[in-house]
Order: C-alpha cells, then structure tokens, then sequence
C-alpha cells in the first residue's frame, strides 16, 4: 500500500543535520523525520512539532500568501521493494552500457550481468514469497548497518556470505536487499567468467575517478521515480564514505560464494597469463620477470583462484590479484635487487644480465605535478585541505561540489553562498 506525504519547508535557520546536505524540504514517516534526499533526522520525536506550537493561540500576523505544495506519493510495503529492485537495475544497466559503449568491452557482458542478476534477484523474490512480503506488509528490508566504505581490512575476513545471512527476527530466514556496492561485484563477476584481463583495480580508479557510475547513482534515477522512493531506500543508492579497496574485495568474494553455494557456480581462476603481462607492461618492468613470476606461483602452488573455503586463514593474501602482485614484486627484487653490490650473472641467459636503473624509473614512472585537483582526490579533501589549494584546485573542487551534491533540481542554488547584500 502507498500514502501520500507532504513535503514541508525546514523553518527559518534549520537544515538537514547531513552534512554536505542542503536540502530544504522535509517529512515525516513512521515517527522518523526525513529530509527530501532521505538522510534521517537526529534528535526528532513525533511531539516536538506540537510543542513548538502549543502556545500559538492569540497570535496576530499576516497572511502571507503560501506556494502551494506539490503532494507526492511515497510508495510503501512490497511496492516500495519492486521500485528500489527497478531502480537497482537501471543503475546496473548504465554501468554495463558504459562498459560496453566507453571501455569498449564485448556485448556480451551485458548478457552475462543481466543472467547474474537474474539468479539474484529471483531468489529476493523467492524469500519475499516465504516471508509475507508480497502481501503489502510494511516490513523495512534488511540493509548491512555498516556503510559501503566504511569497514576495514579486518573485517573483510569476517564478510558473511550470502548464503548463511539469516535474519533471527521473528526466525525468519531473509536474504538482504541488494547493496549498491554489488553493482561493481556483479560487473566484475562477470568479467571472471568471460576470462577477461580486467583487475579489480582498474574497477576501483573508475570509481574514484567517477568514471563509472556510482558515486551519484540516485541522481541517474528519473526523478517520477526518485520522489517515489521511501527514505530508506533513497539513502541505500547513495555513497554515505569514501570506497575502500577492501570493502570491494569483501563484496566480491562474498558473490562468489552465494553463487557456488545457492547454485553451484564455479568462478574460474583469474586469466592469469594475459593479466600477468598487463600488469608487469604498465610497471615498466623487462619481460624477464613474466617467467620468473611463473616460476614462483608454480613453486608456492597458486593457481590465482578466489578462497571460497579458506580465506579466513590467510586473510587478504588469499586474493588471486594481490598474491600476483606480491609475485610480481618478489620477481622483481629478486632478479633486480635494490642494492649497489655487484653479481656476476652464471649465464648469458640469466635475468640478472638485464640491470635495471631505478632511478631512471622512478623518473620515468612517477606521475607530472598538476595545477588542478587530481581525480578521485576530492572526495577526500577536509577543511584543512582548503587553506592550501590554489585557484585551480578550489575551481576544480566547486564543480565537483556543485556535480555531485547540488540538487538538480535547483542548480543554481549554490549562488545564494555567493549573493550580495543591497547596499
């Protein structure tokens, strides 16, 4: 079922306790205030709206002539589930239209993507049925208390899969929404099963340098949509921190594992032989080191698999692309070590024939100052940052500002922090 809300005007000096928010409407749903971009309100109670006005009475002032307000009707129960799983989908679709279209990955991906979440999906639907939720039931989903970016390495060795996620209110067994964040697991997932030479690092430069999207995902929603989603929801398809590297880790292995458990899906081993090759090419180092890197995985038995079963025991070094890199890196110092002492190769086709001038690549390698910000840097600038950026780099952090947080509905609203008074 669905009820209509109104949206009302915060009071003279008030705003959204978010930071960075400036919205200027709100509502109320369920005792809770919201405002219109879904960020709840702390320190709220249903009573205090009437306490503020208790002692209105025999007050004298003129009518002011008010806008009307536009009534929308914010969706609720099972209606309010199907529209967020719309909405998640369109998001997944934009991201693998621009895959395929931008970086120039085959059509097939898409296919691939769209099976995946297919089987997700399907069985959302499937614990909606068990659950009572296609009843219309106004029952708020299952989202992960802890925010996208917020968990730390250690605790991508507690991730919980998918499969042995139960919910223990009322001991009924309820799979958890869809997390924005599973958008990138899924394209990347997808990517393992067609053996593509993609790193999970390369997913997370797009993200920071808001190349694909994520970052502003609610802002890709149509807003017929956007204004129909309840607050919980809207806030789920927003990023609340800075995306770490090992939450992306965490959200990959644990799709892995829901796959293999609930449908017995085997993800091949990283296309080690190609990726291997991009990853010394784009260090600058010889060739020499692609055998070397061999050599020692076949000595060490690494077959670049992901640890479905026993991650927990080795941590974040039982991940197939940093146990390459750790490889590439041992090669490297192996064969081209650091130090000035001199070594007298055993043959004309030993690697260490080949001497590397690490100064000349660190020259080479190291990246040109810019005047301006660099991407993905400014999400993670503070207040401190401010008072030593240039010119270039404050323009350059305005317009990230205003792209990102200014609502679109009104963008030019950031010019009232710049207005003139009459003199």
């Amino acid at each position: 079922m669905s009820h209509n809300i109104e949206y009302q005007r915060f009071r003279r000096g008030e705003s959204c306790t978010e930071e960075g928010c400036r919205a200027r409407k709100f509502y109320i749903e369920d005792g809770k205030k919201f405002c219109q971009r879904g960020h709840e309100q702390a320190g709220f109670t249903q009573t205090q709206q009437d306490e503020d006005d208790w002692n209105a009475q025999g007050k004298k002032s003129r009518k002011k002539r008010e806008e009307k307000e536009r009534v929308e009707t914010v969706l609720s129960g099972s209606e309010a589930r199907k529209l967020y799983l719309q909405s998640y989908q369109l998001i997944l679709w934009k991201q693998c239209h621009w895959l395929v279209n931008v970086k120039g990955f085959p059509k097939e991906l898409e296919t691939v993507v769209r099976d995946l979440w297919g089987l997700r999906v399907s069985l959302v639907h499937k614990n909606d049925d068990r659950s009572g939720y296609g009843s219309g039931t106004g029952t708020t989903p299952m989202f992960s208390s802890m925010s996208e970016g917020e968990s730390t390495d250690t605790d991508v060795t507690r991730v919980k899969s998918f499969a042995s996620s139960k919910s223990r209110r009322s001991g009924v067994n309820e799979e958890r929404l869809p997390r924005l964040i599973e958008t990138l697991g899924l394209c990347y997932v997808a990517m393992l099963l067609m053996r593509l030479p993609t790193s999970l690092g390369e997913v997370y430069k797009w993200v920071t340098h808001e190349e694909i999207i994520y970052s502003r995902a609610i802002a890709e929603i149509p807003k017929d949509m956007r204004v129909k989603l309840p607050g919980h929801f809207h806030a789920a398809l927003e990023m609340k921190s800075v995306l770490r590297v090992s939450t992306l880790y965490g959200i990959v292995l644990d799709l892995i594992r829901f796959y293999a458990v609930q449908f017995e899906m085997v993800c091949p081993p990283l296309n080690a032989p190609v990726l291997l090759f991009k990853h010394i090419r784009d260090l600058g180092l010889p060739v020499e080191i692609y055998p070397a890197v061999n050599r020692l995985a076949k000595i060490l038995d690494v077959d670049y698999s992901w640890p479905i079963t026993h991650q927990k025991s080795y941590g974040v070094s039982a991940y197939p692309e940093i146990q390459m890199m750790s490889l590439i890196v041992i090669a490297t110092k192996l064969s081209h070590p650091f130090d000035d002492i001199d070594r007298t190769p055993e043959s004309d086709t030993d690697p260490t024939m080949v001497r590397i001038d690490w100064p000349t690549w660190v020259r080479t390698m190291r990246e040109p100052p810019l005047r301006g910000l660099k991407r993905g840097e400014e999400v993670k600038a503070t207040d401190a940052d401010v008072w030593n950026m240039n010119a270039k780099k404050m323009d350059d952090y305005l317009e990230w500002y205003q792209r990102t947080w200014i609502d679109d509905r009104d963008a030019k609203g950031i010019l009232l922090l710049f207005s003139v008074w009459p003199s």
